[in-house]
């Protein structure tokens, strides 16, 4: 039996970032931790009831998935605010699997430890046949598709300088290539996470309309036109 909040405890002192300013930066961690979180009751769903799950291996695997852009950090090779800026690659699942290895093994029992170190490096091939893998699959894919995928391209568009119309734009461009339609058909293997993730992305599109709206001034723009008056582009009411 794994003490996950042991672990936890661990993980989240060795994802959590540290500049050269001494500023603190628990962005991965706190990915990390949710995505354990929806493991876990991902973990619980039908599918999974009949199959043999290490559901300890599951949760050490969530923390530590994404362990190799901490690596990769320490190296020097990143700065602090590109640390998830785009998907985790193949090598950066294999770097989190020697991680987890080197900080936990004294805490996780050696069959979890493996099973997860495994989870880790399969959890990218859709063709995994690892329950684990699968199930870290589903909550890392989950995690990637609602508003916090807002939340995360508008901490990358901040630290890049770029605009809120670029955000826009490439909400817009997402939606016209119908990128998120293809992703989640793609990405999920159970019904129930696929349709979580459709919900999800309902609300996102609801909220960048929202962004549009307040951005171009047209919730003001319409309040105006109540009262009979059309104001001018001098007004700074820009085209939606």
């Amino acid at each position: 039996m794994v003490d996950i909040d042991r672990v936890a405890g661990l993980a989240q002192g060795l994802l959590t970032l540290r500049g050269n300013d001494g500023k603190q930066d628990a962005w991965l961690w706190q990915h990390s931790e949710r995505v354990m979180r929806l493991a876990r009751m991902i973990s619980l769903l039908p599918e999974f009831s009949d199959i043999s799950v290490d559901r300890g291996a599951v949760a050490v695997a969530a923390l530590f998935h994404d362990a190799g852009w901490v690596v990769q950090f320490e190296q020097g090779r990143l700065e602090r605010w590109q640390v998830m800026n785009k998907p985790t690659s193949d090598l950066q699942r294999e770097l989190g699997a020697t991680f987890l290895r080197e900080h936990a093994s004294h805490i996780v029992p050696a069959p979890t430890l493996d099973t997860a170190a495994e989870a880790i490096r399969q959890c990218n091939f859709r063709e995994t046949e690892l329950p684990e893998a699968q199930i870290l699959s589903e909550a890392e894919n989950l995690d990637d598709v609602g508003m916090m995928h807002v939340v995360r391209q508008i901490r990358h568009h901040l630290a890049e300088g770029r605009s809120v119309d670029q955000l826009l734009n490439g909400w817009s461009r997402q939606k016209e290539y119908q990128y998120w339609e293809a992703r989640i058909k793609d990405s999920f293997r159970i019904e129930a996470v696929r349709q979580l993730a459709r919900t999800r992305l309902a609300t996102v599109d609801q909220v960048m309309s929202m962004i549009a709206r307040e951005h171009s001034c047209m919730d003001v723009k319409r309040v105006i036109e109540a009262f009979g008056i059309e104001p001018s582009p001098q007004e700074g009411v820009a085209t939606p």
